[in-house]
């Protein structure tokens, strides 16, 4: 937003009396009236969305304070200078809000400007209802340039108001006992329309922040969105070339390793065409002469189906010779509980051998071979 596109509205001493406004455009004042009417004034159905929007709310309503900590830090300064002033309000701190302006120069006072939370509320609320998002909020005496001494008076809205070195009057305030026999100056109404304008790019001190900060929507930038497509699709696609090369390396050594399998099983089994066929030919010949990977499953679930109807056997250690013959080790309370796994074995097709002992506990032990 900027200030060479702006509307700027003086809300009204009266409370509920029109507010007079400034149509600025390229940085000068174009057109200026009373009321809400500034768009049709303007032959506008909506301010442009670059337009910058300023509020300034009567005088009476916000206390200017002129607070100097010439023994503190800026920074420090500036926030003691706020927290005395909500210290010293008439209602409670919860209930007022106060800002400071941006002064960086220790020796001169900060100004801190005092409203009500209720009334900031109701400037917003009054914004929002005739269309309206402030940017800024800005006080009306410090529309008025500072005085080297006495009291600078002007116009602004529809009231009069008078600005000193260190303080702040609307007209109705303007008592003599404040004045007393300071000399009052007269300000332009084109100075005071500058000022304004200035205030747009620059302004004294800002309402509109902290709790009350204008909520700033963010514009996609739609080239940015751009390069993040663009720089997500090329992660993805090498990514994906990535998978495809370690995929065709995998495929071609395990076709190196089937092949090198094939010829080391043609040794055996000239016949052979793939690894696969000769995988089985070889299981078959391995479980014929009691050997390979069947020769030893099957005397292991025999045994281990034998024992399920002798709960009272024990495999205390099982083992498999090189030519595929199964050893085990079965104890037991009682030599009739081993000689009903042996029978089971048997009547399943096995071939077993046993060998008695005793442990030293006096368990009854059988190391038995088994043999499909």
């Amino acid at each position: 937003m900027s200030s060479r596109d702006a509307l700027i509205v003086f809300l009204s001493q009266e409370g509920d009396g029109p507010p007079r406004w400034m149509r600025v455009v390229d940085g000068a004042l174009t057109q200026a009236g009373e009321g809400a009417n500034w768009l049709a004034a303007c032959g506008l159905a909506a301010l442009p969305d670059a337009a910058r929007v300023m509020i300034v709310p009567p005088a009476a309503q916000v206390a200017l304070h002129w607070i100097a900590h010439p023994d503190l830090p800026v920074r420090q300064g500036r926030a003691a200078a706020r927290l005395a002033v909500l210290a010293g309000g008439i209602a409670l701190s919860d209930q007022l809000f106060a800002v400071t302006d941006e002064n960086d120069d220790p020796a001169r006072p900060h100004v801190v400007a005092l409203t009500a939370r209720t009334d900031m509320q109701q400037w917003l609320l009054w914004a929002q209802h005739h269309g309206l998002d402030p940017d800024l909020i800005v006080p009306a005496p410090l529309l008025l340039p500072q005085p080297e001494s006495g009291f600078a008076r002007g116009v602004i809205g529809d009231g009069v108001v008078l600005r000193g070195v260190d303080m702040a009057l609307s007209g109705d305030m303007a008592l003599p006992v404040l004045i007393g026999d300071a000399a009052v100056a007269d300000v332009q109404t084109g100075v005071i329309e500058g000022r304004a304008i200035a205030a747009l790019d620059a302004p004294p001190i800002d309402l509109r922040q902290g709790d009350f900060a204008k909520r700033v929507r963010r514009a996609i930038d739609q080239r940015a969105l751009g390069r993040i497509a663009v720089w997500s699709g090329l992660i993805l696609l090498v990514g994906l070339l990535v998978s495809l090369v370690g995929i065709g390396k995998n495929h071609a050594e395990a076709s190196r390793l089937d092949t090198q399998s094939l010829m080391l099983a043609q040794q055996v089994l000239p016949g052979a065409s793939d690894a696969a066929q000769a995988l089985g030919e070889m299981e078959g010949q391995l479980a014929a002469r009691g050997a390979g990977g069947r020769a030893f499953t099957a005397p292991v679930a025999a045994v281990m189906a034998a024992m399920q109807d002798a709960p009272g056997v024990a495999l205390t250690s099982l083992s498999r010779d090189p030519d595929g013959m199964l050893r085990a080790t079965l104890a037991a309370a009682k030599a009739d509980d081993i000689n009903a796994v042996l029978l089971a074995l048997q009547a399943a097709g096995f071939t077993i051998t046993a060998t008695p002992s005793q442990d030293a506990g006096g368990r009854t032990l059988a190391d038995i071979t088994v043999r499909s």
